[in-house]
């Protein structure tokens, strides 16, 4: 197969008739490289810098929570420190198994304080409260604890009022004052705090799997 050239091109000298069809053969080779090899990869490196991109702006956020993560472990051991001095001073936990025993120990500080007296203690059945929703994994409970002593009226008001005043969280749920014929300034007293104590852990519910 032969290709005619036009009469102007072969009238030309034959070094210029081979310059211009090397030129011409340069060109087509050009646009085959252009469209079968540039403009394909132009797509695919608008595709890469996306990606850069996306990775670039992933980078910088990890970035700046890893330079947060001190402050939140700062923050999270403040709270935690925070709940075990509420619960320190305020929940009942229980001395040699005994919550009674260890609401004695507690109210001895305030005993001594005011002159009231503590004969007994007495542990009544824990009042359970309501479950939040969602039910928390740790419940507490109303602890009632009856104490049995002897004062002067105003030694047992002291003391009722020095325990709300020291343990807020602590309730005054009943208060009984016998006077005695015997001694007219000492009266024995029957009173019930309510205390703040830890409950039952529940435990997460099974995830349910299709058998």
């Amino acid at each position: 197969m032969s290709i005619e050239l036009p009469a102007y091109v072969q009238n030309l000298p034959r070094p210029l008739q081979q310059s211009i069809a090397v030129t011409c053969v340069a060109w087509m080779i050009s646009c085959c490289v252009l469209g079968f090899c540039v403009l394909p990869k132009k797509g695919q490196f608008a595709d890469a810098s996306q990606h850069l991109q996306s990775s670039i702006d992933i980078r910088n956020s990890m970035k700046a929570d890893i330079a947060k993560m001190e402050e939140q472990r700062t923050a999270t051991a403040k709270l935690q420190s925070e709940r075990d001095s509420f619960l320190a001073d305020h929940a009942l936990e229980p001395l040699l198994g005994s919550l009674a025993m260890r609401a004695k120990s507690v109210l001895s500080l305030v005993s001594q304080q005011t002159g009231f007296v503590i004969d007994n203690v007495k542990e009544l059945p824990a009042i359970p409260l309501r479950a939040p929703t969602p039910a928390a994994l740790q419940l507490y409970s109303r602890q009632p604890v009856e104490f049995l002593g002897h004062g002067s009226y105003q030694q047992i008001m002291d003391f009722v009022a020095g325990t709300e005043k020291q343990y807020p969280y602590v309730t005054l749920a009943g208060l009984t004052i016998l006077a005695q014929v015997q001694t007219p300034e000492v009266h024995k007293a029957v009173i019930m705090f309510e205390w703040p104590v830890k409950g039952d852990k529940r435990q997460p519910l099974p995830t349910s799997q299709n058998q």
